[in-house]
């Protein structure tokens, strides 16, 4: 089958299809004498299940450890580890939850003051009149990094 069929199959576009072979995760395919790939049903599967891994918030570098052992022979040990690789992501996301709440009580923080001072006559070329100051200095807001890679 072709590129675009291809895509179409997993639900994608033949652009990531490409992206995903130039990273790996699909085997480079064979060529039509004109020159176009030409992808077998081993292919589609392979793709449908990298696309499912990407729905579900998996890397690529996690869904390239996962293909060896999805390869069809050890059912069992692909499923672990799928659960195992979710269980991460449920991890990863509860930890951006509480740096997003972390976030959202610190423009709240921010909010109040600014509601609670009326504006000057004009704008301060510090622009302190709409970035509030506390103890002299402007309020920082910070959106802690992201956790490090588990």
């Amino acid at each position: 089958m072709r590129i675009s069929e291809l895509a179409a199959s997993a639900g994608l576009p033949a652009t990531t299809v490409r992206y995903y072979e130039r990273v790996g995760l699909l085997a480079p395919p064979g060529r039509t004498a004109s020159g176009y790939r030409d992808y077998d049903q081993d292919a589609a599967a392979r793709l449908l299940f990298i696309a499912r891994a990407r729905r579900m918030g998996l890397t690529c570098e996690q869904i390239t450890s996962l293909l060896p052992i999805w390869a069809g022979t050890n059912c069992g040990a692909a499923h672990q580890r799928v659960v195992d690789l979710i269980e991460e992501k449920q991890e990863d996301v509860a930890d951006r939850i509480a740096e997003l709440e972390q976030f959202a009580d610190q423009l709240e923080g921010v909010r109040r003051a600014l509601v609670a001072e009326s504006p000057p006559p004009a704008c301060r070329a510090d622009l302190t009149c709409c970035v509030p100051e506390s103890a002299g200095v402007p309020v920082v807001l910070e959106l802690r990094p992201r956790s490090a890679a588990r």
